[in-house]
């Protein structure tokens, strides 16, 4: 069985640590109250399916989704480097627990709603676990 709990707290250790990154943050399935115009983020995890290969391995490529919210109508330029500095982080590769690693990290368009500007960052993870 796939180990999401260990993925999640891995992944928001290494998510914290990005220079720049907003203290506001909006955990999965936790209360948040945004405030107008100070800049947040939202967390989703999207697990993927589950597969079986050799030697009884079991393996998953889920999403970890951090959508940026900035005000809207003040520019790109400084979600767009929050953005810049999520993709350095998690290269490739990188590992996350002791069961998964990185395969990306890529954005998604941003969009308006409301009063924000959101940008869609999603980190592609492979998972493994055995039996």
């Amino acid at each position: 069985m796939i180990d999401h709990v260990s993925i999640r707290k891995a992944i928001r250790t290494l998510i914290s640590s990005v220079p720049g990154i907003p203290s506001s943050v909006a955990w999965e399935n936790r209360d948040f109250t945004p405030v107008v115009g100070v800049p947040w983020i939202r967390e989703t995890l999207l697990p993927g399916e589950q597969y079986k290969v050799a030697s009884d391995l079991t393996r998953e490529t889920g999403l970890m989704q951090y959508d940026l919210f900035y005000p809207s109508s003040k520019g790109t330029e400084t979600a767009e480097a929050l953005v810049d500095a999520i993709i350095e982080t998690f290269q490739p590769d990188t590992g996350i627990s002791a069961n998964a690693r990185t395969m990306r990290a890529f954005r998604a368009s941003g969009r308006i709603e409301n009063d924000w500007y959101i940008v869609p960052v999603r980190i592609s993870y492979l998972a493994h676990s055995f039996g």
